[in-house]
This record gives structure tokens, sequence and C-alpha cells, in this order.
């Protein structure tokens, strides 16, 4: 399948869109449910991992006063920036499920019973 095109009607989702709501975005051309597929979020965090292993391995001598926490700094960063930029140019979109409907629950008329199965109050 295409990069960030929408299988419903074929328009292609903004990479925006894609990196800030993966999990359920709207195309903007038919309104349709969609997210990003599994396959294309495994690869983006198997290459941030990778580029984050890397600048762990390259910054782990530093020998600077803050030389215990640049190299894990570093790797965050690289894993946060890499991840995303790699999603936004191997994304694959699926339909998504239908998002789930809550009903509100009506509440009982009196007082609400407590966890220990009395209304309160000091005995």
């Amino acid at each position: 399948m295409a990069v960030r095109i929408c299988p419903q009607c074929g328009g292609t989702v903004p990479a925006t869109r894609v990196m800030a709501l993966s999990d359920a975005m709207e195309c903007p051309h038919c309104q349709s449910r969609l997210e990003v597929s599994t396959g294309s979020r495994m690869i983006a965090t198997a290459v941030g991992l990778g580029v984050a292993w890397v600048v762990w391995r390259v910054t782990r001598d530093s020998t600077n006063i803050l030389g215990f926490a640049l190299p894990v700094l570093l790797s965050v960063l690289a894993f946060g920036i890499v991840s995303p930029l790699v999603l936004m140019f191997t994304a694959s979109l699926r339909n998504a499920l239908a998002a789930p409907v809550y009903e509100p629950v009506a509440a009982q008329a009196g007082h609400a019973q407590s966890v220990h199965g009395h209304a309160g109050g000091h005995h």
C-alpha cells in the first residue's frame, strides 16, 4: 500500500496528522476513521531504537561532568526524533475499528454506597 493513502477514498493524509494522531485520525477527504498499520509502527520503532543505540554507543565514553546522563538523554532525543520521521515516510494506513460508545450511568437516588457497604459517617 502507498504511503499515507486513505484506503477508503485514495486521498493523501498529511504527514503531520499521521505523526500526531497515529491511533485515531480522520481522513481529511472522506472523514473515515484511520490508524497506522502495525507493520509501519514496528519499522519506525525498530529504526528509532537502532539509532538510539548507535547514539548511546558513540556518547557513552563522555568524560564531562554530565557523562553519566548525556548518553541516555541523547539516546531518548534521537529515538523521539527519528521514529516519527521514519513513520512519516513509511506509514501505511488502515481502517480503524469503530470507536466504543460509552453510555452514561444514571445516578441512584439517595446516598451512594461506600466501599464498606454503608453510606458513610461514624458509628
